[in-house]
């Protein structure tokens, strides 16, 4: 396996995007529009799609098992999952008590082993290089007195579908347009690495239809790159810093290192910011209360002790 040297930037990556909404909204519909997809049905929806692309049908989880050993998989760029309940809560379910009938009747561990082998389908299809959009229906969740549109997923399945997923949005219609709201919001569930803004759906004979979620997908993968890209060159400036800090001798120097580190996002300048005040004490220096600068205390007159400054704080910056 390559090593990636750390001045060279990320590569693109596969994602996983989940897609919720009502029932009937068009959520299979718009996995149609992916690059080269493959649906796996497991809800039986299929049908009532618009732009129907290939389908694999099947009945139990060895299904899916030996469509990948057979390397059917590979051909695709993009793997859909209809529904995510479904193939959770019904296939792998049934799967995993098969395997071990214990997990019957121990709910933890059937859940367990449901997220052992989901996972390692995961992994797999990121082998292969391919995108995964999971499909699901919303389910309404009260959270004190809110009422949220959530995934409809059982329990530990729900927690593992939002942690491997790179983006979540909420399919829903705004004055009668169909859209997809990517960002959090109080009553709903979403997962916005991108941070792309509402999206509006276009209609099945719109020229932009065919292509719209593989568009979605080259949007989210080009963020996480260039997410990874400004997070290396953020390291940097730290690592640069970091240098400076420990050479700097003069006092007005450091006060406007303090004032550029203060400037980087919190995650960063919090311990810049510390760095600059231990090098000031050990330099002796002292903020002014006044001008916020770091100054040198003049040495006391000799027979004499050092004056208490005036105007002058702790080094706590």
């Amino acid at each position: 396996m390559p090593i990636l040297k750390k001045e060279e930037s990320l590569p693109k990556r596969p994602v996983v995007i989940v897609i919720y909404g009502e029932p009937g909204i068009g959520k299979t519909s718009l996995f149609n529009t992916c690059e080269s997809p493959l649906l796996i049905d497991f809800d039986r929806g299929v049908d009532r799609s618009i732009m129907r692309q290939d389908t694999l049908l099947v009945s139990k989880w060895e299904d899916v098992q030996v469509e990948e050993k057979a390397g059917t998989f590979n051909a695709y760029k993009t793997i859909g999952i209809d529904t995510a309940k479904a193939a959770l809560d019904d296939f792998l379910m049934s799967y995993v008590i098969k395997q071990d009938y214990a997990t019957a009747k121990n709910k933890l561990k059937a859940y367990g082993a449901i997220g052992d082998e989901f996972k390692l389908f995961v992994n797999n299809r990121r082998a292969d290089n391919a995108e995964l959009v999971i499909i699901a229906h919303a389910k309404d969740e009260k959270e004190g007195d809110t009422i949220k549109k959530i995934p409809d997923v059982t329990g530990q399945s729900y927690n593992l579908l939002l942690r491997i997923a790179d983006q979540v949005g909420y399919m829903r219609t705004i004055n009668n347009k169909r859209s997809i709201q990517w960002e959090p919001t109080d009553t709903t569930i979403g997962k916005n690495v991108a941070r792309l803004p509402i999206t509006e759906i276009p209609n099945e004979t719109d020229p932009d239809f065919p292509t719209y979620m593989a568009n979605i997908i080259e949007r989210v993968k080009d963020a996480i790159a260039n997410m990874s890209e400004a997070q290396r060159e953020a390291l940097e400036k730290v690592s640069k810093y970091q240098e400076l800090i420990s050479r700097t001798e003069d006092p007005e120097d450091l006060t406007k290192l303090l004032a550029v580190v203060s400037e980087l996002p919190p995650t960063y300048s919090l311990a810049l910011r510390k760095l600059v005040s231990e090098r000031g004490k050990a330099l002796g220096f002292v903020v002014n209360r006044n001008s916020k600068a770091f100054e040198k205390v003049p040495l006391p007159a000799p027979g004499h002790s050092r004056p208490a400054p005036v105007g002058q704080t702790s080094m706590n910056v």
